[in-house]
């Protein structure tokens, strides 16, 4: 995104809240099919992802912490954009939620049970959630790994010395009035 596109002084889109990014408008457009067999069932997906600012679009809403799942989005081999959706019980027909480029949102989505379509994202889309998570985005810090074997895989003996060098530590460390002997 620009200045010229929509943009405030801050690099946000127009439109964005304090706790969000930016926002890309966006309409869903889906497609129906009946499938073959003797109930003809009518099965909706998601056809298209569309940028549009008209009446009933939604917002695509970049957010720092989701940072990660964009980027894990960005890194695949067909970035996608997400769509939760539902059908409307008053006639049937799908409406669209809310949308995403998170792989993290899109999966909590899914894990409480919500119907999610993905689309590739347009090309155009990547340079600029390529920047928001050079911009945002800071891998976790690596864990250090223990040295020597872990304790369900030690010998007796040497559980029992590791058991003996804990309480030497913890007496060594304990408050005057806290060292005592076992009970």
């Amino acid at each position: 995104m620009s200045e010229g596109s929509g943009t405030d002084g801050a690099g946000r889109a127009r439109g964005a809240t304090d706790t969000s990014l930016a926002e890309v408008p966006a309409k869903v457009r889906f497609e129906r099919s009946v499938a073959a067999g003797p109930w003809g069932v009518e099965q909706w997906r998601v056809a298209a992802i569309e940028p549009d600012d008209g009446e009933g679009a939604l917002a695509i809403v970049l957010h720092r912490d989701e940072a990660e799942g964009v980027w894990l989005n960005l890194t695949t081999d067909e970035p996608s954009i997400f769509a939760m959706w539902r059908l409307d019980e008053a006639d049937g027909t799908p409406r669209a939620i809310a949308l995403t480029v998170s792989y993290s949102e899109a999966a909590r989505w899914m894990d409480g049970g919500e119907q999610v379509d993905r689309v590739p994202m347009p090309a155009e889309m990547r340079p600029w959630l390529a920047g928001f998570v050079d911009q945002h985005y800071v891998p976790e810090a690596k864990r250090t790994k223990r040295k020597g074997p872990k304790p369900s895989f030690m010998r007796g003996d040497e559980l029992e010395r590791m058991a003996d060098e804990e309480r030497r530590r913890f007496a060594a460390n304990a408050a005057p009035g806290e060292r005592g002997g076992r009970s």
